[in-house]
């Protein structure tokens, strides 16, 4: 759908000939002002013909490029409408300031596009163009997007059109027509059992990257849960860990972002040897770096509400260092390509190879939704049945 200005006009190609003998005709529709640069465009077309047909063929130009009505009236342009729809959120505090950074981000790339565009003017078809434009490289960055970050941008520039029907600036979100890219997030992988025993035999939980690893693969930990566990969270003496916090990539310690992170996990007698080997040896370190610092300074102190993973300073590392750290370290374990979030996929996939029940599985890993656990235990299930057929193929042959 598009907005068109006027019903548009003929052009004459070959002036040679008088307008009763031309054949050749050139369709012109004004269509706006650009979404990208803000400037006016026109579309055209080529028609050989009388110009009775190019007079129809121009109305049916019209009708194909208009196919259906604008659908409101705003001053708004979608670019001052993503700031308003930002503002509301943040002064409402509807969200966290990670997604409002992220939304921000994912909409200066959409308005790249089409933000000088009227709000109303908008059409599936201009959100389309814009999703190939993306995917072909016509980005901030200059690279393509994946279809995954293209599809994400398309839900969240959703909810803006969404919005703007709810105050009745619009009739219809345009999103709805649109055809957004699939996703295409590469499906993450697992170590197998021996592997992950060897990687796991691999680390040195004293070093404050590996004992973040070691927390990882065998506690299925996500990088902010990982960065947020303070010694105050860990009951060694009743074997329990309190997963109730969260280290965000802006250096905010906040609740878990849904009720269903917030868990307590049970810990493992060798996970917790190795966690107490780590305390002692961060104490040590501590102890090292007061010996060199000033008085006004101020010392290092080891608390419950010091952090389980920390910089030689006694800060906490922002959950961004982690993944620096794993890119940096995950060579030295003929780990190259693996993300970190991959040890978390190993420690569920192990759960589900030992016949965890599915809903254990969720609580432990704190999923919001059933569907992403499920998916897991159907992918080990299957892989298990494969092998069973597999062997009795085997035997009748």
């Amino acid at each position: 759908m598009a907005n068109v200005e006027g019903g548009g006009y003929i052009v004459q190609r070959d002036k040679s000939k008088p307008k009763s003998k031309c054949r050749k005709w050139e369709l012109r529709v004004p269509t706006g002002l650009d979404p990208r640069t803000g400037k006016y465009k026109t579309k055209s077309r080529r028609f050989n013909g009388t110009y009775t047909e190019a007079k129809k063929a121009l109305r049916e130009f019209v009708d194909e490029i208009e196919h259906d009505s604008v659908q409101g009236r705003t001053s708004y342009t979608f670019e001052e409408y993503c700031e308003r729809f930002l503002e509301r959120r943040a002064l409402g505090k509807e969200v966290a300031e990670t997604t409002q950074k992220r939304q921000r981000w994912q909409f200066k790339a959409a308005c790249r596009h089409i933000g000088k565009a009227n709000l109303a003017s908008i059409t599936p078809a201009m959100l389309d163009d814009m999703y190939i434009a993306m995917l072909k490289g016509d980005t901030l960055s200059g690279k393509p997007s994946s279809g995954s970050y293209v599809n994400q941008i398309h839900d969240n520039i959703t909810l803006v059109f969404e919005q703007a029907k709810k105050e009745g600036i619009l009739v219809k979100n345009p999103c709805d027509a649109a055809n957004p890219p699939k996703m295409d997030t590469k499906e993450k992988r697992a170590l197998n059992p021996d592997r992950a025993h060897v990687f796991i035999a691999m680390l040195d939980e004293k070093d404050a990257r590996e004992c973040a690893y070691l927390l990882a693969i065998t506690m299925g930990l996500l990088r902010g849960e990982i960065c947020g566990l303070s010694w105050g969270d860990i009951d060694f003496e009743r074997g329990i860990v309190d997963i109730s916090h969260s280290y965000d990539t802006l250096g905010n310690l906040k609740e878990t972002k849904t009720k269903a992170g917030m868990r307590l996990l049970p810990l493992p007698e060798n996970v917790a040897e190795a966690l107490k080997e780590h305390k002692k040896a961060q104490k040590e370190r501590y102890d090292r770096t007061n010996q060199w610092r000033k008085p006004h300074e101020g010392y290092i102190e080891q608390t419950d509400e010091s952090p389980v993973i920390s910089d030689n300073t006694g800060s906490r590392v922002l959950p961004s260092s982690l993944s620096r750290w794993w890119t940096e370290d995950r060579v030295k374990y003929g780990l190259e390509g693996w993300c970190l979030h991959e040890l978390r996929h190993t420690y569920l996939t192990m759960l589900a190879l030992s016949g965890v029940h599915p809903k254990v599985m969720q609580e432990l890993a704190g999923h919001y939704s059933s569907q992403i656990t499920m998916d897991i235990y159907t992918h080990v299930n299957m892989d298990a049945k494969r092998d069973a057929v597999a062997a009795v193929s085997k035997a009748f042959a």
